[in-house]
């Protein structure tokens, strides 16, 4: 039983750890993000109605990659940060219109905002915030499954931006 205690401890204080390294990063990033130097470009492959990419690289590397994708009834923004060519957090924000805003009954106040929160360290994921505020089960099929389609999605965009 003890040892069973010890390993969730520092599993838990792993993460922990893990975390408040993340959201030092992050800061970090945001405090440096104007003196990056920025490059764009088109990512016409990950949307029906286009995208493009901002990537942030300050003097040895990209640091950022701010992603926006547009389709018929809303977009995609999602934000990539990365330290040494690995990606360490992803803030995604899904935006739902209420119909498409090329017709007349489109309300901009009626769109609709979900926010995912995605936490990597060591090269895998280790939290999940839904857009509901939730922590996703570590252990459950679709925090596995989510977490590969973001590490691949994070890996394919900063290769483009290289």
């Amino acid at each position: 039983m003890t040892t069973i205690f010890l390993l969730f401890t520092i599993t838990v204080f792993g993460q922990t750890d893990g975390i408040t390294e993340i959201k030092k990063l992050y800061n970090e990033t945001q405090d440096n993000k104007s003196t990056y130097k920025t490059l764009t470009a088109d990512d016409f492959e990950n949307s029906s109605e286009g995208g493009e990419l901002k990537a942030f690289k300050d003097s040895q590397e990209v640091r950022l990659i701010e992603a926006r994708y547009y389709g018929h009834m809303g977009k995609t923004v999602a934000e990539f940060y990365y330290l040494n060519g690995q990606i360490y957090f992803i803030f995604l924000k899904e935006f739902r219109y209420n119909m498409p805003p090329t017709e007349s009954g489109y309300d901009q106040d009626k769109t609709t905002i979900e926010e995912s929160r995605y936490y990597f360290w060591d090269n895998r994921m280790i939290r999940w915030i839904s857009p509901d505020g939730e922590y996703v089960d570590t252990k459950s099929p679709e925090f596995l499954k989510t977490s590969k389609e973001n590490y691949d999605w994070a890996d394919e965009l900063l290769e483009t931006v290289k």
